[in-house]
């Protein structure tokens, strides 16, 4: 399919079902259901405490409902899935674990190289005698700094400069292995296949990651589109919360994981 078919399809997908929709609205209610009572002032911090735990596993449920509508879209299904509450929440363990491992990558490439490029710099600046000076007096603290060579300062916005943009390149190429890895979770339901690297990157290169890099720079910018409509109304006094809540948010994520699935459906 071609992208303006997939984001086309993708856009009136979320509408094809409006109880399902709202359906889905309410999960993401209860997950912000703190929000919405401290606006009608009621705020006790136990409550607070219990009901975030309460939202970390409805968020995880939502996460994993999620792929349950890209496999669906991968097998080219029309309907709106139902909910169902085990298999969702599972599966929503199983998008994290590969969200994480995928990043564990960059994140290592950038500590690494923030250590090679600043590291110099920052052992100059931060030294034994320049610590101890700045925590018994901390009026030296600026005297120290300005004392320190303009050169090292250079090395040191250098090196935060090129440790940036390498870490930008790595997590961007990763994230786009991250999507596809977890199109292979949703369909072969196997967390092997979404860690098979090889395979991974052969779906990239059918889907042309050109047109993989362009599909997601799309998906984001109607999904901030849709999230500034949903910023603005959730500004609403009480009634903002629940209507980007039933509507907004679930029409986000049933619209980027039917994208993504009908993207890899060609597949």
């Amino acid at each position: 399919m071609k992208l303006g078919e997939i984001f086309g399809d993708a856009l009136k997908y979320p509408i094809s079902n409006p109880q399902s929709l709202i359906i889905v609205g309410v999960i993401f209610l209860i997950a912000n259901l703190t929000t919405l009572l401290a606006q009608f002032g009621v705020r006790n911090s136990a409550f607070a405490t219990i009901w975030a735990i309460v939202a970390l596993i409805v968020s995880i449920l939502l996460v994993g409902y999620g792929l349950s509508i890209l496999k669906n879209a991968i097998d080219l299904g029309d309907d709106i899935p139902s909910f169902d509450w085990m298999n969702n929440f599972i599966d929503g363990i199983k998008v994290l674990v590969v969200q994480v491992v995928y990043m564990i990558v960059p994140t290592i490439v950038s500590i690494i190289v923030g250590y090679a490029t600043m590291g110099p710099a920052l052992s100059r600046i931060f030294t034994p005698a320049n610590i101890s000076q700045m925590a018994t007096n901390s009026s030296s603290t600026s005297v120290i700094l300005n004392s320190i060579p303009s050169s090292v300062w250079a090395g040191l916005f250098s090196g935060i400069a090129i440790t940036a943009v390498i870490t930008i390149i790595f997590y961007i190429i990763f994230a786009l292995f991250s999507t596809v890895a977890q199109c292979r979770l949703a369909k072969y339901d196997s967390l092997g296949e979404a860690f098979s690297f090889g395979q991974v990157f052969s779906d990239m290169k059918e889907i042309g990651i050109v047109n993989l890099f362009v599909f997601v720079i799309i998906l984001w910018i109607i999904a901030i589109i849709i999230a500034m409509v949903g910023a603005f109304i959730t500004a609403i006094p009480i009634v903002g919360i629940i209507i980007s809540s039933l509507i907004i948010n679930s029409f986000i994520l049933l619209f980027s994981n039917r994208a993504l699935g009908l993207l890899y459906s060609d597949v």
